[in-house]
């Protein structure tokens, strides 16, 4: 079982014990930043791993041990905690650097972890985060983590369109002031709630669907044009073609390959490449 192992630093004058409020607040923020960022990967936004403290080091530093458990009796969620750990871990590790937003942060994980960070500039002095197995070990101290995620959080206003298309996770539908249909999805990298207004194609595709497939939170690709209200920060968008994909349940996977050598020793790269350019014999 992969376990987190966790440790907090207070800041006093001759101890490095945190206070019980700092503690509790550090170690709230950063299980709902893992929270956030499962129900961004989850297609239908749900959560399905608990996390519990299995450990505790009463030494200095204070330091916890805490293990993925599922809420569902008898269900295997490793996979998913490996995928929800190794996107917080190179999420968080972005943040501390100065890069960009990190894939599976929503502003609600952002606001999160400016809270995370803000704290170890005030009541405390360090927190120490070792997600193990092959994952970079985290040390936070850094004055400049909280700069680097309010600049994302509130970039300089640039509104702007483009025509593109957008992949996610269609879930609802509601009406704008002028009584256009708007889909409702949530971004398939960001986990950001986007409402694209439906005319065309994509209106007429939406019409002739049943309720159900997107109470089953169905992946769609929409395109038309998008709506920026910051650099790189999606406020809205007017979808006239729409996909309905395959969710990853359907996808096939590396069980359902029944012959290992179809690609006739090429690389998955150059395979693909022969593939589109049609040179594949």
């Amino acid at each position: 079982m992969r376990t987190i192992k966790f440790k907090v630093l207070g800041r006093g004058a001759d101890t490095d014990a945190p206070t019980v409020d700092d503690l509790l607040d550090q170690l709230r923020d950063y299980f709902d930043i893992l929270k956030g960022v499962e129900q961004a990967v989850a297609e239908d936004g749900a959560t399905e791993i608990e996390w519990r403290v299995v450990d505790a080091n009463r030494c200095s530093p204070l330091a916890f041990e805490v293990a993925p458990f599922a809420r569902q009796y008898a269900m295997n969620i490793d996979n998913r905690a490996d995928i929800v750990l190794t996107a917080t871990a190179t999420g968080m590790d972005l943040l501390q650097t100065g890069g960009a937003r990190p894939e599976f942060f929503t502003e609600k994980v952002l606001q999160k972890a400016e809270q995370f960070f803000e704290r170890v500039t005030n009541g405390l002095s360090e927190t120490g985060i070792d997600y193990g197995l092959g994952l970079p070990s985290m040390s936070v101290n850094r004055v400049s983590a909280v700069a680097h995620v309010q600049q994302i959080l509130k970039p300089p206003a640039k509104v702007y369109t483009e025509i593109g298309s957008i992949e996610g996770i269609a879930h609802g539908f509601d009406k704008d002031a002028r009584g256009f249909l708007n889909l409702k999805i949530r971004h398939r990298l960001m986990g950001d709630e986007i409402n694209c207004r439906l005319s065309g194609q994509a209106l007429q595709e939406i019409i002739a669907r049943q309720i159900g497939d997107f109470l089953r939170n169905c992946r769609v690709q929409l395109s038309g044009t998008i709506h920026f209200k910051a650099l790189g920060r999606i406020s809205r968008m007017d979808a006239n073609t729409i996909r309905f994909l395959r969710s990853r349940g359907e996808l096939p996977d590396i069980d359902d390959i029944q012959d290992e050598n179809f690609t006739g020793g090429l690389s998955s790269e150059e395979y693909l490449e022969r593939i589109r350019n049609g040179d594949l014999s």
